[in-house]
């Protein structure tokens, strides 16, 4: 056997995983105002890990450049689709009209 024994000469305990959701949940409580400390404590982690979500939660939640380039792009784009839809509007009111004689 290649496992390592620690200290107290038993093997280490497996690692807990936990699921999105709940990691989600821990840092929704922390968003949402209670202390970090006190969260950690209920749910039974250490609040080392709960700021190391929420890092990883605010890193995820941050756009990267190529994103930022992206949306600027988009919102660009959507100007000049919306002032086409708005003239086209205009278009269709203007000869829908009856003829002035």
């Amino acid at each position: 056997m290649t496992e390592k024994l620690n200290l107290g000469g038993t093997l280490p305990a497996p690692r807990k995983k936990y699921t999105l959701a709940f990691k989600a949940e821990c840092v929704r409580q922390v968003a949402a105002g209670a202390r970090q400390s006190d969260v950690a404590r209920a749910q039974g982690i250490s609040p080392a890990l709960l700021g190391r979500w929420q890092r990883e939660a605010l890193e995820q939640a941050v756009p990267s450049s190529a994103e930022r380039d992206e949306i600027k792009r988009l919102r660009t784009e959507l100007k000049r689709v919306e002032m086409e839809r708005d003239i086209l509007k205009k278009v269709v009111t203007i000869f829908s009209q009856p003829p002035q004689s």
